[in-house]
């Protein structure tokens, strides 16, 4: 058990430093931008979201949201800008 908890450590330490020289490499901290990752990828989620939400509910046509228009058209969702 105590091998298994050290081979988890080592782990997810490596993933945790080559993400971070990953990062490095690709230029990340040049990158001008007014979002950071986490609000880029929190928006992806919770747009997927609103899609599944859409998917299971097909009484709604149309959701306006950030100047996005989610429009129902037969059974897929297209995504245009307003």
């Amino acid at each position: 058990m105590r091998i298994t908890v050290i081979l988890l450590i080592m782990i997810i330490l490596l993933n945790s430093i080559t993400f971070y020289f990953y990062l490095k490499v690709k230029n990340m901290e040049s990158i001008e931008s007014k979002y950071s990752i986490f609000d880029v990828y929190m928006k992806a989620r919770f747009y997927d979201k609103l899609i599944l939400f859409m998917n299971n509910h097909p009484d709604i046509d149309q959701v306006e949201l950030n100047g996005l228009i989610f429009k129902r058209d037969g059974n897929k969702i297209k995504v245009e800008e307003e």
